[in-house]
């Protein structure tokens, strides 16, 4: 089973991996860039701010950031993220633990191979066919750096949506180019703008409120959110850093969260959503919601109002996961991805994927994304799933559930040809 799984090109739904040439044009140094996501269970330990700063800061000799790295290094490798991290030091780079000793041959091996063609060496390695990268908000232009035969991007709009204050308007106007006076000025210039620029990419994703709000979208109505507006720009005429409450600029929020979803409606474009548990990976460690915020149950009212959008719950809603496989066997417009779920938690992955496959219909699931800035995180996470997923569906092939010829049709379908479909990857 392993070998079949093995023999299926990947389309990888999630990566935040930046250019190659951006990768390459920087110092080669593993212990800033191997932090993402070993750095959450650091923080989890106790790692300071200040220990995290030192660690990722290439200008200082190894050996001073050693001693940081190895105090929390012993507990962390055996998590799902230290487990992906020393997969792809291992088969990559021949390295079979991090060390102290080890360290100085990782440093020259990464040297040697940060070569031009060192992101396709690795995708290829790993058997990944496409990638499909979220670089924020951007602007408007599809990965213009990155080779388009292995990559595809989504866009966010976050930062037009969830403007919380003149700053937030002001900096919505110049991305939008368009002076903006009142709210028809600005629901008219981002309906143009998501015309314009949502063509070049394969969908939509946000994560803002999952990790700043809630996923909780009120309806409001034209004059309610017009109202809000009205605060945002008085706060320009008033102290210069004033900030309406949450409470004011809500209405705003939710009613250009709904313009958006009714171009990419009309676009037939699907959204990636973040949903379930939050990384703690920034400046000062800790977690920036509570993870309660980010039950996809709270996104029911949209699957309701926009029965044509292809609403994808990123993360497999962990720890929301059975709540989310009950959405997704609901509603026809809900799509199940465990990108990330694969090194947060491998034996949850494992479990979570082997209930749905039971729940829902298999064409609605989506299984794999590394989620990874890194392009050597992709490749060990990669590896975890396709085993996980070989066992899941040699355990039904033993218990009788299916035959050889269901397990090849589901194991393409997850790993590959639903992605396909639902991003339309094939036309």
């Amino acid at each position: 089973m392993l070998s079949l799984v093995e023999s299926i090109p990947i389309v990888d739904t999630h990566e935040h991996l930046e250019a190659e040439v951006d990768r390459l044009s920087r110092v080669q140094d593993p212990l800033s860039n191997f932090m993402h996501y070993v750095c959450d269970d650091f923080f989890a330990q106790g790692m300071t701010p200040e220990e995290y700063a030192i660690l990722t800061d290439r200008g200082r000799p190894w050996e001073e950031r050693w001693p940081i790295f190895e105090r929390y290094w012993d507990y962390a490798k055996t998590t799902g993220y230290g487990l992906a991290l020393r997969i792809a030091i291992r088969e990559l780079y021949g390295i079979g633990d991090l060390t102290r000793d080890t360290y100085p041959k990782l440093v020259e091996a990464v040297k040697n191979r940060a070569t031009k063609g060192f992101y396709r060496w690795v995708l290829e390695r790993a058997n990944i066919r496409r990638v499909i990268i979220d670089h924020g908000d951007n602007t408007g232009e599809s990965l213009p750096k990155f080779d388009r035969d292995l990559f595809t991007g989504v866009i966010r709009y976050e930062g037009i949506v969830f403007i919380k204050n003149w700053r937030d308007l002001a900096n919505a106007s110049r991305r939008l180019k368009a002076p903006i006076h009142n709210l028809s000025d600005l629901e008219s210039a981002f309906r143009r703008y998501i015309r314009e620029t949502l063509p070049n990419f394969v969908g939509v994703k946000t994560s803002y409120p999952a990790y700043w709000q809630s996923l909780k979208f009120e309806y409001a109505t034209f004059n309610e959110a017009e109202y809000a507006l009205k605060a945002v720009i008085q706060g320009k005429e008033g102290f210069r850093d004033y900030a309406p409450s949450l409470d004011t600029v809500k209405p705003l929020q939710d009613y250009l969260f709904r313009v958006m979803l009714s171009e990419i409606e009309a676009l037939g474009k699907p959204l990636q959503i973040h949903t379930g548990i939050q990384s703690s990976c920034n400046a000062d460690g800790t977690p920036t919601n509570a993870v309660y915020n980010a039950n996809p149950t709270l996104l029911i009212n949209l699957f309701r109002e926009y029965p044509s959008v292809k609403f994808i719950l990123f993360h497999a809603s962990y720890p929301y996961s059975r709540e989310a496989g009950v959405l997704a066997k609901q509603w026809p417009n809900v799509y199940l991805d465990l990108c990330w779920m694969h090194e947060i938690n491998p034996k949850a992955y494992e479990d979570i994927l082997s209930e749905w496959l039971e729940l829902v219909p298999n064409s609605k699931i989506m299984a794999f994304g590394g989620d990874y800035g890194y392009i050597e995180g992709t490749y060990g996470a990669s590896r975890i799933a396709r085993q996980a997923v070989a066992r899941v569906i040699q355990e039904k092939v033993d218990k009788g559930h299916w035959d050889k010829e269901d397990a090849e049709k589901v194991a393409g379908r997850i790993l590959r040809q639903n992605a396909e479909t639902v991003f339309k990857l094939t036309q």
